[in-house]
């Protein structure tokens, strides 16, 4: 009786539809890149402050790959660090009463988008470190369930509050003295461009700071804010927010004209008998500028992205349009 009880049981779970299992709730699969600007592919994450995150790390060309490492404020990457080789070290100081901490050169604290960004001085056209405020946006809106493995590489993959998504790879928590680094395979840091405040045992502010912002990607513990001393060698992710470069909500300021982009030409509509097209990128810069030929503009190869494109006759902008090529 037992026997029959027990297969009765069996069977009956044999019954069960796999479609049950499956209908577990699922992470979505990871997203393709949303566009590309000055050659980099981003991903738009759906954040409230419009932010941009690039689709790998500097220096890399697939989200799977480590890329370079960098102290905080050193644009050039470097493989050996230390104290001692940091570009902004002066010496040492020591207090009693306070501790011992390194002395450096005062370089500002939010390196964001200034020469000390080593995005902008790698990359350009916009691109830069993220700030303490979009750390705190993927800390607060963002979501992982943890660390996975993708094309052979651990690290997380963090979906905004569209669903799409961006992987970080475990790549270490910092290079520091050539030495190996213990968290190679379950920790990485990526920094951040703000300045972290550090006080002594007595309270008293060390200025500058030893130690700025970035984020951790662990193995277990998933996606956290973290802080590192500036001299470690770290990666970077690198972000553009089209906002800053005032191109957010650029429209075409002139009811009479109006520009359109197909197969490397612009196409001016209205009264455009002669004129100048300009083409410039997020961060400002004049990279293509020709005259208008019977209503056209023929465009020399382009990376793809957004560009800001003004259509000039006579020395006035009649008209100014966000372009995507």
């Amino acid at each position: 009786m037992k026997i029959s009880l027990i297969n009765t049981a069996l069977f009956l779970l044999t019954l069960i539809p796999v479609k049950a299992l499956a209908d577990t709730p699922q992470p979505p699969a990871p997203s393709e890149p949303d566009g590309i600007i000055g050659g980099h592919e981003y991903v738009d994450l759906g954040l409230p402050s419009g932010t941009l995150w690039a689709t790998y790390n500097v220096g890399a060309s697939s989200p799977y790959e480590k890329g370079q490492y960098f102290a905080w404020g050193e644009v050039e990457p470097r493989e050996d660090f230390s104290w001692e080789s940091y570009k902004f070290f002066k010496g040492y100081d020591v207090d009693p009463n306070n501790g011992e901490w390194a002395v450096l050169e005062n370089i500002g604290t939010d390196i964001c988008g200034t020469e000390y960004d080593a995005v902008r001085h790698q990359w350009g056209n916009g691109w830069r470190l993220p700030n303490a405020q979009e750390r705190y946006e993927l800390c607060m809106l963002c979501w992982t369930n943890g660390s996975s493995v993708e094309n052979g590489v651990r690290g997380i993959r963090l979906h905004g509050p569209n669903e799409h998504s961006i992987f970080l790879p475990i790549c270490g928590f910092g290079l520091w003295y050539g030495e190996p680094d213990p968290f190679n395979n379950t920790s990485a840091a990526y920094w951040t461009g703000s300045e972290d405040p550090e006080y002594g045992y007595n309270g008293r502010p060390i200025e500058p700071s030893n130690v700025s912002k970035s984020f951790a990607v662990e193995l277990y513990a998933g996606f956290t804010g973290s802080t590192s001393p500036k001299a470690y060698g770290l990666n970077i992710r690198a972000v553009v927010n089209p906002k800053e470069a005032g191109i957010d909500n650029v429209l075409s300021d002139s009811k009479t004209i109006s520009l359109s982009y197909k197969d490397r030409y612009i196409h001016i509509m209205g009264n455009c008998s002669e004129g100048i097209i300009t083409f410039c990128d997020l961060s400002g810069r004049v990279i293509f500028s020709e005259p208008v030929t019977e209503g056209f503009c023929q465009l020399p190869t382009l990376s793809h992205g957004i560009y800001i494109v003004s259509y000039i006759r006579n020395g006035v902008a009649i008209t100014t349009q966000k372009i995507t090529v």
